[in-house]
């Protein structure tokens, strides 16, 4: 059993502006201060965009599930990718069940510094959670997880 859509009455629309207002207004806060979490190399949001799913990612991934995710051609994928090879942010190497397949993943020294700048990052933006619970915090994990981008 399939389920349909809700019905965007006016207060859902006007629930739906709230969460982008808040939703904004957070991304606005957590992009503010503008370090280079990688010293002197200076990456655009999207190859930011790529270290970041990596790091996220339970396993190594292709090309393909990159472009899916980025909303991008596969194409700009490997231009992404080269461009962070070259900074020895990234790898790439064959999958071991078909050599056909190309997989990649953080370099060990690019999963330090994400995981350094995202520990910076919890630690600035904690504050802005204080007034919910713990279970609270889970929840709107929880929910946020559960909304679909771009599809």
């Amino acid at each position: 059993m399939t389920q349909s859509a809700p019905v965007l009455t006016s207060h859902r629309s006007s629930q739906v502006g709230e969460v982008l207002a808040a939703v904004i207004r957070l991304s606005r806060s957590l992009a503010n201060p503008r370090s280079t979490p990688f010293g002197s190399t200076v990456l655009t949001r999207t190859q930011l965009d790529v270290l970041f799913f990596l790091a996220h990612a339970p396993d190594s991934v292709t090309p393909g599930q990159l472009a899916a995710l980025l909303q991008v051609t596969p194409g700009a994928v490997t231009q992404l990718v080269d461009q962070l090879r070259e900074h020895d942010m990234v790898e790439q190497f064959a999958s071991d069940q078909d050599g056909r397949v190309r997989l990649l993943r953080l370099t060990t020294s690019a999963r330090s510094q994400v995981e350094t700048f995202e520990s910076i990052a919890i630690q600035r933006c904690a504050p802005w959670f204080d007034t919910l619970t713990d279970e609270a915090l889970t929840d709107l994990a929880g929910l946020l997880a559960q909304v679909k981008g771009g599809s």
